[in-house]
């Protein structure tokens, strides 16, 4: 288990920016909320709404993909990377939960 959390740090996964808000933002849900509190958030659609719009505007605004040879922004490819951007940040969301209350016991 170590070693994968060490290859964790070392590829550079974890520091994504989705990634980290997703992980700030599930330590402070598992460690100040109640387990109701934290069911709607996961039930309701603002949380993943503010994962889209956050994912948008770190692809659209400081992670563009651009065409072959630089002639301008390809928008398929970088909508595609926003929406991995919001699977990595409610994966890093409930999967931090997980590991907190892995640990807990």
């Amino acid at each position: 288990m170590i070693k994968g959390l060490i290859s964790l740090f070392t590829s550079g996964a974890v520091f994504h920016p989705m990634v980290l808000l997703g992980i700030i933002g599930g330590l402070y849900s598992i460690t100040h909320l109640a387990g109701n509190d934290i069911r709607e958030i996961l039930t309701d659609g603002r949380l993943y709404l503010a994962a889209a719009v956050l994912s948008l505007i770190y692809s659209f605004g400081f992670k563009r993909i651009y065409q072959e040879g630089g002639r301008g922004v390809d928008f398929g490819a970088t909508f595609l990377s926003a929406i991995a951007g919001i699977v990595r940040f409610i994966l890093a969301y409930v999967l931090s939960m997980s590991f907190v209350l892995m640990l807990s016991f």
